[in-house]
């Protein structure tokens, strides 16, 4: 096969993996590997296609053979790594990860993917090592003890909680000057949305009636929104949706929602608040939480960096920790509410050829929370200008679990 002819077929490749026509790409490329045409772009378009059809066992043997006529090529140790954690090699993911990491370590998706294989594998220590390195300077070895020892307490708080809570005041009110955000749109409440239809199903698990929103910005979400499920039902709130009687807003921040509850709610819920809290502040603010519980608490925690900056400087996500130490501040918040049942979603990033999605792990005394969870059930149709751009909004799963939004 004449040079021109090859690239012309690797070219004709490539337009078929940008059309997601995968099958047609193996088409093109395998005539060429059978009649011994070797090259770096055949194997990796090869290897990307097996990938995105869940062939990870052949796309594997095409990263090898990509690797082998150029080991230095970071791209196809990462594309490695991803297809070897698909088929749960994990060690041999986080060895593949370290080849490209040592090829090219500004390579920022890697360090994002290592996070999440360290902490589904149980890697406490490597988990907060990588954390540290590139998400969070204070995720360290005296990180968890720092939390686990606090002696602070809703009466006596660290002044850095003191200090954020004036700071995100003056957000609400005067909105995100360096960033030209007006105040409306500035926790407007939006970070609830993509868990909905997960707090609907644990709340029908628990036949739950009263719900308490912490952390819960302007509480926007609550105002008039019209949904849609998959039965094509329609609902015309998010208290109608969850069938409950009453929906309590706190957010410490938000000047109209300050006031802390003085009872109990069946449940507790809190999206996007517990990485914006100090470490030292984690085990009270946990403990309150639990205490306002009748029934369960769900709480979702991002373990990657924020987008927005605070006018202190600092990333609005604080502290940025790997499952292991989030559950070992739970375990000791928990065992005092042993009737609280919670569920708690570690959110972490995760890159590959199909792009960025989340990936979870979740923290639960209730094994079967993890077969009831839906996150793709529901659509918004309508509702409050300030929750854009989550208006239309559906939630896509794939096939490997990872959510897309």
């Amino acid at each position: 096969m004449k040079k021109i002819d090859l690239q012309q077929a690797i070219s004709i490749a490539h337009k078929y993996y940008q059309s997601k026509q995968y099958s047609q790409v193996k088409h093109i490329l395998q005539p060429l590997i059978q009649h011994g045409v070797q090259g770096i772009d055949i194997y990796y378009f090869m290897a990307a296609a097996h990938y995105c059809l869940d062939e990870y066992e052949q796309a594997v043997e095409a990263y090898h053979r990509g690797i082998q006529m150029n080991p230095d090529f970071a791209i196809l140790h990462a594309g490695l790594g991803n297809a070897y954690v698909q088929l749960k090699f994990y060690d041999a993911a986080i060895n593949s990860y370290n080849q490209a990491l040592t090829i090219n370590p500004d390579y920022l998706d890697i360090y994002y993917n290592q996070v999440y294989v360290y902490s589904i594998t149980g890697q406490a220590d490597n988990a907060i090592t990588v954390c540290g390195r590139v998400l969070d300077k204070e995720c360290n070895s005296d990180s968890l003890e720092i939390a686990l020892e606090s002696k602070y307490d809703r009466s006596n708080p660290s002044p850095a909680y003191l200090s954020y809570i004036d700071m995100y005041s003056k957000l609400h009110i005067d909105g995100d000057l360096e960033n030209k955000v007006h105040a409306k749109m500035v926790y407007a409440g939006k970070s609830m949305v993509p868990w909905i239809t997960a707090i609907k199903d644990l709340i029908a698990l628990t036949n739950s009636k009263t719900l308490l929103d912490y952390g819960s910005g302007k509480g926007f979400q609550y105002e008039s929104m019209l949904l849609e499920d998959k039965d094509q039902m329609k609902y015309q709130s998010l208290q109608k949706y969850w069938n409950v009687s009453e929906i309590y807003c706190y957010d410490p921040g938000y000047p109209s929602y300050q006031k802390l509850p003085r009872k109990q709610y069946d449940a507790v819920v809190l999206t996007d608040v517990l990485e914006h809290c100090r470490q030292e502040d984690i085990k009270w603010i946990l403990a309150e939480i639990f205490s306002l519980a009748r029934k369960f608490v769900f709480a979702n925690i991002a373990c990657y960096k924020a987008r927005q900056i605070l006018p202190n400087g600092d990333n609005a996500h604080c502290t940025i920790r790997p499952t292991a130490w989030w559950n070992s501040v739970l375990h000791l918040v928990v065992s005092s509410y042993p009737e609280v049942k919670y569920c708690v979603l570690v959110e972490f990033i995760w890159t590959d050829i199909n792009g960025e999605g989340s990936v979870f792990q979740m923290l639960s005394n209730c094994g079967s929370f993890d077969k009831v969870l839906d996150f793709s059930s529901v659509t918004i149709v309508e509702a409050d200008e300030n929750l854009v751009p989550y208006v239309p909004y559906s939630v896509r799963v794939d096939s490997k679990g990872i959510l897309y939004r």
